[in-house]
């Protein structure tokens, strides 16, 4: 017989460890922004040590890795692993596909962006203008137009739509 109280508990223990986690991760984000990278990513290893399946986890220390560390081959292990223990998780996604642009490796950008357009909550219209800048990076200018339009459809900030119409302008352009 399954005891009702017993599994209540789990869960509860579970979600207090999350929100320990979490805070963890917040504090050394504020670390990395205030002392630098090294005693952010020193504390994020120690909880990793003992949470290892956290993609939330790994999609901090990918972050920090490539925005502050400047390390491209760890940030996108990291991101890899956040998006293998979270694939509902729709951050890591977008980061490793700056990542991959930044690389100019444009059709695992392509195919990672576009995998993330079904993760949860996500941001569908940055997702998408990553994919039209792939697009048009790699010359394909039709197709960057497609992806900024269908952008564009998901976006609701004045100052986004502009980008994304100007972006469009810009391919228009370039294919003439």
């Amino acid at each position: 017989m399954v005891d009702v109280q017993s599994i209540m508990d789990l869960k509860k223990q579970k979600m207090e460890k999350i929100k320990w986690i979490e805070e963890y991760i917040e504090q050394a984000l504020q670390l990395a922004w205030m002392e630098g990278h090294e005693p952010a990513l020193k504390l994020l290893d120690r909880i990793l040590y003992e949470e290892p399946g956290y993609g939330r986890l790994h999609n901090a220390l990918g972050f920090l890795y490539f925005v502050y560390a400047e390390d491209v081959k760890n940030a996108e292990i990291h991101f890899r692993m956040a998006i293998r223990f979270n694939p509902k998780f729709a951050d890591p996604y977008w980061h490793l596909g700056q990542l991959l642009k930044q690389e100019e490796r444009h059709d695992e950008a392509i195919e990672i962006c576009s995998k993330g357009l079904k993760a949860k909550q996500a941001n569908k219209s940055q997702l998408l203008e990553s994919v039209g800048q792939a697009y048009e990076l790699k010359k394909k200018y039709t197709k960057a137009i497609r992806h900024y339009k269908d952008a564009l459809s998901h976006s609701a900030e004045l100052w986004q739509c502009l980008a994304l119409e100007e972006n469009i302008k810009r391919c228009k352009r370039k294919q003439k």
